[in-house]
């Protein structure tokens, strides 16, 4: 296998020399830096096969950083590091581009499993995304159910979803289910227009505009 590229962008020097030490335990190249268009540079430029980059970053904040590299490389892995946690985060930041989250503050033992997960997963993105073929879930198809449970007001059910991404029922149901699992969205169970009968499932985006409780068993 090549030799592993890292970037991080953080606007904390300290948690980039703690990268830094992390990465060089494992024999891991990195690059570090605080300033979005250097990392945006190595994207370009193809240096890196991992890009690490801080949420809460300045100026140029780390969804709009994640949304830019995604935009120049589909098959770099993008690690978003954040304090916080929860499912509407999450979704938004998939919907930018990220893969996968790392906690702060960072731990090496966490550090390590994700990087090394990701390792594997740089070697079969040249082969068209290999792990999301193998899952049945194509990363453009997820984030336009995502984008599209997002415009909806209330949780919908895969009926709708299907209707409005042009998806076929099967199709639909697989991604809600897929994103209900890793928690992106939220499931709920209501019945359809106060008709008795076996409750349908709704799914909307976690977060105060679409909790899947709020849906109403009466319309």
């Amino acid at each position: 296998m090549m030799p592993l590229h890292i970037g991080a962008i953080d606007d904390d020097r300290s948690i980039l020399y703690t990268l830094e030490a992390m990465a060089s335990t494992e024999g891991w190249r990195m690059l570090t830096t605080s300033e979005p268009e250097e990392c945006l540079r190595w994207v370009k430029l193809d240096e890196v096969d991992i890009l690490l980059v801080d949420y809460h970053m300045p100026v140029m904040n780390g969804l709009h950083i994640i949304r830019k590299a995604r935009e120049l490389s589909s098959k770099l892995v993008l690690i978003a590091l954040t304090v916080e946690d929860g499912g509407e985060l999450a979704s938004r930041l998939t919907l930018a581009g990220a893969d996968d989250f790392i906690s702060k503050p960072i731990r090496l033992a966490d550090f390590t499993a994700r990087i090394r997960l990701h390792e594997k997963l740089c070697a079969h993105r040249e082969q068209l995304n290999w792990e999301e073929r193998k899952k049945g879930v194509s990363k453009d198809t997820m984030r336009k159910v995502l984008e599209k449970l997002k415009e909806f007001s209330s949780p919908r059910d895969c009926d709708d979803v299907a209707a409005a991404c042009g998806l076929a029922y099967v199709t639909a149901h697989r991604y809600l289910e897929y994103l209900a699992d890793r928690g992106l969205i939220v499931r709920s169970a209501g019945v359809q227009d106060g008709r008795p009968g076996r409750p349908k499932t709704y799914y909307a985006i976690p977060g105060p505009s679409g909790l899947a409780e709020e849906k109403k068993e009466n319309d």
